[in-house]
């Protein structure tokens, strides 16, 4: 009875951490998008990445440049893999996850030099917590975009506001 259940532990556990493992995979790293996305080789094919729960400012929004650096320089120090949530993809075929090398998560580098804000999402939570606390930390240290207390507009409404913006420019053209 006592080896059956050794048995049926050990095959439990081995079971666990074979799903566990599975939901991390290597890539090979080709060139950046922004701050919380970029181009990856990854079975073979170029697919972009998008970062799970942190928002980057835009490229052409305050720090959006030197959050592109950094995710660029971090990723070109090593090989790194992508560890994924309960959801992988966004509704622009981005593959969602947070990255990792030698115990080092990207996502929380990221929040924790003040380069990014967290950003909630009920499907792909894993690391929030951490997450959030490293932001907290960069709000009391004043680091990056708290420096000054935070950006102007978050990056989702910067986003919008250029959206609204482009829509206008071609309603007066069509005038």
């Amino acid at each position: 009875m006592k080896k059956a259940l050794i048995f049926f532990l050990t095959a439990f556990v081995i079971l666990i951490a074979s799903v566990y493992y599975a939901r991390a995979e290597q890539f090979q790293y080709l060139r950046p998008k922004d701050g919380d996305s970029f181009s990856v080789m990854l079975r073979g094919l170029d697919i972009d990445i998008r970062l799970i729960s942190v928002d980057c400012p835009e490229y052409k929004q305050e720090f959006g440049q030197e959050a592109r650096e950094f995710t660029d320089q971090w990723l070109r120090k090593g090989s790194a893999y992508i560890e994924y949530d309960h959801r992988t993809q966004d509704r622009y075929k981005r593959v969602l996850g947070y990255v990792w090398r030698k115990g080092e998560m990207l996502n929380y580098e990221l929040v924790r030099r003040g380069y990014c804000i967290v950003a909630y999402y009920a499907d792909t939570q894993m690391h929030y917590p951490e997450l959030k606390e490293a932001e907290e930390l960069a709000k009391k240290d004043r680091i990056g975009i708290w420096a000054n207390g935070g950006l102007e507009m978050t990056p989702a409404e910067f986003r919008k506001w250029k959206r609204r913006r482009k829509v206008s420019v071609r309603s007066a053209l069509k005038k």
